[in-house]
């Protein structure tokens, strides 16, 4: 899933790399699985079928579905790319081909002035990542016509809603113990179980489940019947059952739209997931200058379900153009299509969060990676004491609560943190930080 890269990773002048690259040759569980468990089980018969009950495949629903195998440390790049591609298919019936290669220079190349950027000599591929690195980039950016709708993060204990959102969105990404599972074949069916996890380090994407898969067909025998159907990018073409008692970490949905021709956007994204908050309300704001029909807002939450109202304003804050209330009922990253577009030139938008208001958070740098925030004067602004206020200011921390989510760049299994010093953890998750531009995106139509 996630290869180190939040501090120094050179011990004893070793790059240490560890994650979800391709295992065809690294002596991995699963790819031994392949070789033995056939072995062992030739002689037996595991002749379990699937009946309606119980049972989800939208693979089955597609025409268009794939599942290539990854290259170095890039399941996390393919596992979003299933879900995008089966969100896309599910709501316009069409095929969405998208370039991995592309996706992660475009993430960790220099073509760009915020986010992050890898030291040289540092592989892109062999470097791995989190399913926000991706949110954060590509809700900036319109690519061959196809624009980031949606990144709802789920709950990863909650069966039902992660059922619902493969039903309904397309496929779900879940980071799984892939190094330490125990995996085996069972006739045609490649499983695994673990009932603890010792490292989430690979990505895979939900695409289905089996109420009634048998608890016996397990490497471990399962507690209870019942397994996730999920594509494994590190598997050629092959289901890959992963049993309801295994526990995952994060989950996420992503969705892609071809209805807008253009981002505007200051922000790197929310990723640390920072945010601000004034008394009451908090009310913030991005100007922009561009001519053109404004059709949609896009934002982040942190807080679950919030409420908010969107202002697009002149940008001087003195004549209202339009307003629109909205809720924000899943933490990440949204799209609030305008009920009417506008045509905007110079103009603001304006959004009064009801718990807090997303921004981005400071910069730091690491042997292998840095991240690159900056913020220039006239781009963001708070409305605090009656007036605005611009986000560049020196003072503007003595005005405002700075906060930050339960991000999991943080997890204590997750690979980052083995290599993260207590220091490095102590600057990363502390709450006083210096905001950056407000998390606020301007999207046109043509």
């Amino acid at each position: 899933m996630k290869k180190q890269i939040l501090t120094s990773f050179i011990l004893a002048g070793t790059l240490l790399l560890c994650g979800c690259a391709d295992k065809s040759s690294s002596g991995s569980s699963t790819s031994s699985a392949d070789s033995s468990s056939d072995t062992e089980n030739a002689a037996m018969t595991y002749d379990y079928v699937h009946g309606d009950d119980g049972y989800y495949n939208l693979a089955e629903d597609l025409k268009y579905f794939k599942m290539p195998t990854q290259y170095s440390g890039t399941c996390w790049l393919y596992a979003a790319s299933a879900s995008m591609s089966t969100a896309y298919e599910k709501k316009t019936g069409k095929e969405l081909d998208i370039n991995i290669p592309e996706i992660l220079e475009s993430i960790y190349g220099n073509g760009k002035h915020e986010g992050f950027f890898t030291a040289d000599g540092v592989d892109k591929a062999d470097l791995g990542g989190y399913q926000n690195f991706i949110t954060d980039r590509l809700s900036r950016e319109c690519r061959d016509g196809i624009t980031l709708d949606s990144s709802m993060i789920i709950d990863p204990n909650d069966r039902e809603t992660i059922k619902g959102a493969i039903k309904a969105r397309g496929g779900v990404v879940v980071v799984i113990d892939d190094w330490s599972s125990k995996a085996g074949v069972f006739g045609s069916y490649l499983t695994t179980n673990y009932d603890q996890a010792k490292k989430y380090d690979h990505d895979v994407t939900l695409i289905g489940w089996d109420d009634h898969f048998p608890k016996e067909y397990f490497e471990v025998p399962a507690a209870e019947d019942g397994a996730w159907i999920a594509y494994n990018s590190n598997i050629n073409e092959r289901y890959y059952y992963i049993s309801y008692c295994s526990p995952f970490e994060q989950a996420t949905s992503h969705a892609v739209s071809d209805e807008y021709s253009e981002v505007l956007s200051y922000d790197a994204g929310n990723g640390l997931d920072n945010y601000i908050q004034t008394e009451g309300f908090t009310k913030v704001a991005n100007v922009f200058h561009k001519k053109g029909k404004l059709a949609a807002v896009g934002t982040f939450n942190n807080f679950g379900t919030q409420n908010i109202k969107i202002e697009i304003m002149s940008a001087d804050f003195k004549d209202l153009l339009y307003k629109q209330d909205a809720v924000l009922d899943y933490n990440g990253y949204h799209t609030i299509t305008l009920a009417s577009p506008v045509d905007a030139e110079d103009f603001a938008v304006v959004i009064t969060y009801g718990k807090g208001a997303p921004v981005e958070g400071e910069s730091f740098y690491t042997d292998l990676v840095s991240y690159k925030t900056s913020i220039e004067k006239g781009q963001s602004f708070v409305f605090v004491d009656g007036s605005w206020k611009d986000m560049s200011d020196s003072d503007i921390k003595s005005v405002l609560k700075t906060g930050k989510g339960q991000s999991v760049c943080f997890s204590e299994k997750g690979e980052w943190r083995d290599y993260l010093s207590d220091s490095d953890m102590e600057n990363l998750l502390k709450t006083d930080f210096e905001p950056g531009n407000c998390c606020i995106k301007a999207l046109f139509m043509e």
